[in-house]
């Protein structure tokens, strides 16, 4: 869809994880998603994500392995209520993709 009549060059991809930063099953909705400016079709549904904070990380593999069992426990943030996105650049960016994840601060107790 964002080849059709494109307003701007494509700078890169995103990935969405499920419809919020805790992945607890096996198995989730993964969205594929790019900047597009038209009509929704009928037969597609839109998914809007709310503004929030997010820590990013490069390399979408190491990211993931260590978010869980390092960052979150250690950071003084926790997962907002909110996906979790893969964010692929194009050719000619240094980094090649970043793992955004969606935080809040930790609640002091």
């Amino acid at each position: 869809m964002s080849w059709e009549n494109p307003k701007c060059s494509l700078q890169s991809l995103v990935g969405v994880c499920g419809t919020e930063a805790a992945i607890m099953d096996e198995e989730f909705n993964y969205f594929y998603g790019v900047r597009y400016d038209g009509k929704i079709p009928k037969d597609m549904k839109e998914l809007i994500i709310q503004p929030c904070e997010y820590a990013v990380f490069p390399n979408v593999v190491d990211a993931w392995k260590r978010l869980y069992s390092e960052w979150v426990p250690t950071s003084g943030y926790e997962l907002a209520n909110s996906p979790c996105i893969e964010h692929y650049l194009g050719p000619g960016h240094k980094i090649k993709h970043e793992l955004w994840v969606p935080i809040i601060e930790k609640k002091k107790k």
